[in-house]
């Protein structure tokens, strides 16, 4: 284990240095090895040496018997921020709990970071609390009186006004907004006031580049304004919205009709071309959470129920067969793929049924194999046809005495002989392509 010192040295200084937030690290025992001055005063009563402390002697005895099991999660998620609310006396206190790693990335104790949680304030007789996906020490966040005057603000809001709070309290909110677009946010605030409701909106703001959800909460003194950063949501939000788009645009152009099918049998969405069949087979309309088997072709569906244990597992089936079109009473062939839908954490949660037209490139195919068996007799036929009389022509060149013939006959005769040649070697390489197409 780490000396103490080296342990301080590893919690950041914004942590340590803050007056608002409980700052502590911990063994898996609750044994602490740190605590910031808040949390020192937090525990001043249960022992005279902070490090002779222990986190669980402050907690309730319903605390107590959780917290064991609660440490030991966090230390198997050491990549993780884990949350638990907390009795210390009668301070009520939200934790978030982490693993505190050195730079070589071993394991030197348990790192909590805790506030307060925010009491309940009395509006209009009914008793309101910040939004739960707010946190007022890590969010930006400022307190407004009915002047629209500042009258505090958190070490976040002094970042985003790029003042101290010293500078900013006592000053309206629009002498120092640093955002262009102060007009969305006047109208915004004025009809928080006027009707007495929480607004909630979300902006860009040009000053810094970043997305905030923004919540103004009136109050009886005044108002509550967070500004809650979401410039990764909004990012991976259009990253999904572009990948969702180019995703559509396949789905659509694609040749084949497509259906997702969930794993309860019923569809979860087509696109137009498996729309189309729908309506051309079998005279329907087809509809998100309609039964799939109710779109199978005749057969279709006794090879899919012997197939969907393969699919479910992960495998892919490709079929191609004749379907009848009942309506007009048609064969045609169609292709058929089945392949699982696989989510991020690879659980496969239903198929896609890809089927495709393929009677016409059938019919071409069988046309081509059909002329390519033709071709292949023909050149059978001429090989073994044209070989024998050829052999016999050859032979008989062989006989022919030369001397026998003038001098414009032995011109004529040297002819033939390259000519039947060449010809035995034509008839030879057809025959050999003949055997390989074989």
């Amino acid at each position: 284990m780490l000396k103490l010192n080296e342990i301080e040295a590893l919690v950041p200084a914004t942590f340590k240095n803050s007056d608002h937030i409980y700052v502590c690290v911990l063994d898996i025992e609750g044994q602490v090895y740190f605590a910031s001055k808040r949390f020192e005063k937090l525990m001043e009563a249960y022992a005279t040496d902070i490090y002779e402390k222990n986190f669980l002697e402050t907690l309730k005895k319903v605390d107590k018997a959780r917290i064991h099991d609660f440490f030991i999660e966090v230390i198997e998620r050491p990549n993780h921020n884990s949350t638990i609310e907390l009795l210390h006396g009668n301070t009520h206190i939200s934790w978030e709990f982490s693993v505190l790693k050195n730079e070589e990335g071993d394991f030197s104790g348990i790192l909590g970071l805790g506030y307060p949680k925010p009491a309940s304030i009395q509006l209009s007789s009914e008793e309101k609390t910040f939004p739960k996906e707010v946190n007022i020490i890590r969010d930006v966040f400022f307190q407004l009186n009915h002047s629209w005057e500042i009258i505090s603000a958190n070490n976040q809001a002094d970042k985003y006004f790029g003042s101290s709070g010293r500078d900013l309290f006592g000053k309206t909110i629009w002498q120092i907004f640093p955002d262009p677009n102060i007009y969305r946010y006047a109208l915004e605030f004025k009809k928080a006031k006027e009707t007495n409701t929480l607004r909630i909106f979300e902006e860009f703001s040009s000053l810094n580049g970043k997305w905030y959800k923004v919540f103004i909460i009136p109050r009886p003194t005044g108002m509550d304004v967070i500004f809650k950063d979401i410039s990764e949501i909004q990012q991976l939000t259009d990253e999904f919205k572009q990948i969702n788009l180019t995703l559509h645009t396949v789905i659509e152009n694609t040749e084949e009709c497509m259906f997702f099918v969930g794993k309860d049998l019923k569809i979860l969405g087509f696109n137009r071309k498996a729309e189309k069949l729908v309506s051309s087979f079998f005279g329907k309309t087809i509809k998100i959470g309609d039964k799939f088997l109710s779109y199978m072709f005749d057969g279709m569906d006794e090879i899919f129920l012997k197939n969907n244990e393969r699919i479910f597992k992960g495998e892919t089936i490709v079929i191609e067969n004749e379907i009848i079109q009942a309506r007009f009473g048609d064969k045609i062939w169609f292709s058929h793929k089945f392949y699982p839908l696989v989510d991020t954490d690879q659980r496969i949660n239903g198929f896609v049924y890809a089927c495709k037209d393929i009677h016409e490139d059938k019919i071409k195919i069988d046309r081509i194999k059909t002329q390519n068996g033709l071709m292949r007799d023909i050149l059978h036929h001429q090989s073994t046809t044209l070989r024998s009389p050829l052999s016999s022509i050859m032979g008989l060149l062989e006989l022919i005495d030369k001397t026998q013939l003038d001098k414009e006959n032995k011109k004529y005769f040297s002819y033939l002989k390259p000519l039947a040649q060449e010809l035995d070697k034509v008839i030879r390489e057809n025959s050999k392509q003949v055997s390989d197409l074989d």
